[in-house]
């Protein structure tokens, strides 16, 4: 996952580069998946989020001229600070329901929700053990479009979802689940060296049209 802060009223340069990056790389062998998102209470806050089949994949990626190009001609001057990346696996299986509704792009009612979840040491294989049970769970709620778990490659005590859902409102509901409760509330939390932070974005880029397979 990238993060992209725009400097003051730079916003609109800054996601029209990361929009125009998504063709190449998703052409580009070994790319899973590939989209960006805009935070809702900060639209100067970027994020996109790839999945590549393997490391090498990722680093011919980086290294692509059109990133390149990118980086360094459009975005390095827009932002206020260097662009941070983070390196992670996903621990639940993709989602194989073929009559799941598909996120949309640039969506006014569409949430995308990333909490994360810094663990205290010992406790990382319970955690992702609870969070996997979640899975299948939340992605049969009504309204839910994608409920995917990452762990951090550098710091395996680092763990994030990324959920895609239809509006707020099913979010709120998922959040109310007992299961929810049971299990995030119940499990997780005591297990956390700090009470988990999320963001609350927008996807902006038209998603794949396939899920992710593997």
């Amino acid at each position: 996952m990238g993060q992209f802060i725009a400097a003051p009223d730079r916003a609109g340069v800054v996601r029209d580069a990361l929009l125009q990056l998504v063709p190449p790389t998703r052409a580009e062998p070994g790319n899973v998946s590939y989209d960006v998102h805009q935070l809702k209470n900060n639209p100067a806050a970027f994020y996109v989020l790839g999945n590549w089949t393997d490391q090498p994949a990722l680093d011919a990626h980086l290294a692509s001229a059109h990133v390149r190009t990118c980086l360094t001609e459009h975005v390095a001057h827009e932002i206020v600070a260097p662009y941070t990346l983070w390196r992670a696996r996903m621990l639940s299986e993709p989602d194989t329901n073929p009559d799941r509704p598909r996120p949309v792009g640039d969506s006014p009612a569409q949430v995308t929700l990333v909490p994360f979840f810094a663990i205290r040491p010992g406790e990382e294989t319970t955690v992702g053990r609870s969070h996997l049970e979640m899975v299948g769970l939340t992605r049969a709620e009504p309204g839910c479009l994608g409920y995917d778990l990452y762990q951090s490659v550098d710091d395996p005590a680092l763990m994030f979802l990324y959920e895609n859902w239809t509006d707020q409102a099913a979010l709120d509901k998922h959040m109310n689940t007992s299961h929810f409760y049971r299990i995030v509330r119940g499990e997780i939390d005591r297990r956390l060296n700090a009470p988990w932070t999320a963001h609350l974005m927008a996807m902006i880029s038209e998603p794949h049209r396939e899920r992710i397979t593997a």
